[in-house]
């Protein structure tokens, strides 16, 4: 498009996602984008996943955000039936970075090129749809393919001031590379990264020691919630956990354990995944003391915080072998429930004895049915602990606020 005449005097800001909202992945962005949008004039959302399958369900949005549904569905057709020849044109001017990669990094040349076509598709669709002159900032909710392809708007317009999330996956690079694709070239033109947690910061830093100054902790977080007042008074012992039912995540370990268990539980699990069939057959052969709901995806956050709010819960489990710092211990600390996670990524930053239980980053199910037999429902220390610890360091309103002056700080 042609540059603007003048500014509209509105603040706009470009948020680049994986699919949200469409689809049901990624939700821990609600909270943070609803603070957004009462920060900004006006956000547009152009999710930039162009190859993954997309389940059903889409969210709701504030008035003032507009999402870009029609770039998204017009990318992803014109990429899946574009040829290879059309994809090489796309990647003529990254070559040479692609060659500077593989020699300093070991990324596979195939790779970066691959990822330099797929990045210019979707910006050049994104560039054909909305006047970017008129923008101010541009925000990635991941440090990977979204911040790939706001690095090469940032170049082209760079009155833009960019930042970009980073949490664990689009941090750590695949077995055999020392970054994920194009991050170098990205971190030429990010004007800051905000990590989720400390622990992604010192491992961002190592990789790219020269953007150090830029790489910060930027913590997300939770609306402030009233604590939860309901408790067990049966001697059952009641679980949750919250994510996809995917390999990371490790969901089936939670039933594995719970077969060792002697005591009286009940474990109710929200969200779902292409793991979702073996974890039902998992808990048909539990013990007759174990009681298991599994509700799936719930397209409500707020059917999820009723929940959380009405309902006698004692801990938050969370087993994942890799994590930044789950919106779920976050949500759950806010209504003082606590929590037992694995000692992986960012959850040491938020769980300790104080608020929950920390666990080896390779629990055995033996392992974590020992804690859960022996868990005190009675302790209320540990449920204040928990509550506070979400005040201090996970409010989502504070936290976002924060990001949203460093976004808007040339303006």
């Amino acid at each position: 498009m042609p540059p603007s005449t003048s500014r509209t005097g509105a603040t706009k800001v470009l948020v680049l996602t994986d699919f949200y909202p469409i689809g049901l992945q990624e939700t821990f962005i609600t909270p943070e984008l609803e603070t957004l949008s009462s920060l900004v004039d006006h956000v547009t959302i152009v999710p930039t996943n162009l190859e993954s399958l997309v389940e059903k369900g889409i969210r709701s949005v504030p008035t003032n955000v507009s999402i870009l549904s029609d770039v998204w569905e017009n990318a992803r057709e014109k990429w899946q039936s574009m040829s290879r020849i059309s994809k090489l044109l796309l990647s003529k001017s990254f070559i040479r970075s692609c060659w500077r990669e593989k020699r300093k990094f070991s990324t596979p040349f195939q790779t970066t090129l691959g990822e330099s076509a797929y990045a210019m598709h979707v910006s050049q669709e994104i560039e054909r749809s909305i006047d970017l002159h008129e923008y101010e900032a541009i925000s990635s909710f991941w440090l990977n393919r979204p911040a790939f392809i706001g690095a090469i708007l940032k170049k082209k317009y760079p009155h833009l001031r960019f930042l970009s999330r980073a949490h664990r996956g689009d941090i750590i690079p695949k077995i055999g590379s020392k970054t994920i694709p194009f991050q170098p070239f990205l971190m030429d033109y990010v004007d800051e990264v905000h990590v989720v947690s400390q622990d992604g910061v010192n491992t961002l830093q190592s990789i790219h020691p020269k953007a150090s100054e830029r790489i910060v902790v930027g913590r997300m977080g939770v609306m402030n919630q009233k604590q939860n007042h309901h408790r067990s008074n049966d001697g059952k012992l009641r679980l949750i956990s919250m994510s996809r039912v995917v390999d990371v995540k490790r969901v089936n370990l939670i039933a594995e354990s719970l077969s060792f268990v002697s005591r009286e539980i009940h474990w109710t699990h929200f969200g779902t995944g292409p793991g979702m069939r073996e974890l039902e057959e998992k808990t048909t052969s539990l013990p007759s003391n174990i009681e298991v709901s599994l509700p799936g995806f719930v397209e409500s956050h707020g059917t999820i915080h009723s929940a959380l709010q009405s309902q006698p819960w004692d801990i938050l489990l969370n087993v994942s072998t890799s994590e930044g710092v789950p919106a779920a211990i976050q949500e759950c600390f806010s209504y003082g429930i606590p929590a037992l996670v694995t000692e992986v990524g960012g959850n040491p930053e938020i769980v300790d004895f104080t608020c929950g239980h920390l666990l080896p980053s390779n629990p055995t199910p033996e392992e974590i049915a020992t804690i859960l037999e022996e868990w005190n429902i009675d302790n209320e220390q540990m449920r204040t602990s928990a509550l506070n610890r979400q005040r201090e360091m996970f409010d989502i309103q504070k936290n976002a606020q924060q990001y949203v002056k460093s976004l808007l700080k040339n303006n």
